[in-house]
């Protein structure tokens, strides 16, 4: 995968005052922890960072991040690991960058893009998506974008599981069971119609049990006429 690069800015003055105001001056606070790391605290010109979103929101992106302190530079690789938002406005209010070490395997989330059309679809089958996103271990020159599962071959009550994948090199999934489904084709859920048979059947039952009744009721009453007949020769 092609890595990007983006631009940052150590920064000291930190809390939510100052980021409001750092904010309206058109600059997106952040900071940057690794793995036996201190946490720095940086920040993004609001329309550099935008433009990396675009593509990052995309998939999984390694990006060579150079944190500028005053003159001096500092490059590093790193991953985007949590972006907050204004929930009224949806634009980024801070950003989480993931430092990581060229050739040494760390772990990532990538997301999975399901490919093709599912044969049992075509029959009224239902597909559904198990899994969105799988953690592997890689080092940062081989994280793939997404992880591709193609159900194309899947028909009505079959699954794809995450031994049927095949992984990019380098890329192996932390999961250990590997037969966990990734998406499956269901059976559409209709409501049971009884048989043109069953519904003869409960329609014969039904007047057996009418029948029934009646007959214990007119027994009933001969055996009250009975009785009534010895009270009055008494």
């Amino acid at each position: 995968m092609a890595m990007m690069e983006l631009a940052a800015n150590s920064r000291c003055d930190t809390g939510k005052g100052v980021n409001r105001r750092r904010r309206s001056a058109g600059v997106i606070p952040g900071v940057i922890y690794g793995r036996g790391l201190e946490t720095r605290s940086i920040e993004f010109e609001s329309k550099l960072l935008e433009k990396f979103l675009e593509t990052a929101r995309r998939g999984t992106v390694v990006v060579r991040l150079t944190v500028r302190d005053g003159a001096e530079g500092k490059e590093s690789f790193a991953v985007l690991k949590e972006t907050q938002t204004n929930p009224k406005t949806s634009r980024v209010t801070h950003v989480d960058f993931y430092e990581v070490a060229l050739g040494q395997k760390f772990r990532v989330e990538v997301p999975i893009r399901i490919k093709g059309k599912a044969a049992g679809t075509e029959l009224g089958g239902i597909l559904e998506v198990l899994m969105r996103s799988l953690e592997v271990e890689c080092t940062p020159d081989h994280v793939p974008e997404f992880i591709e599962a193609d159900v194309t071959s899947l028909g009505i009550g079959q699954s794809l599981s995450l031994d049927s994948i095949e992984f990019p090199p380098g890329v192996v999934p932390t999961e250990k069971d590997l037969r966990i489904p990734v998406a499956s084709v269901q059976t559409p859920k209709e409501d049971a119609k009884p048989a043109a048979g069953e519904e003869a059947e409960g329609e014969a039952a039904e007047g057996a049990s009418v029948a029934e009744g009646s007959e214990k009721k007119e027994e009933a009453a001969k055996e009250g006429a009975k009785e009534s007949s010895k009270k009055e020769k008494k």
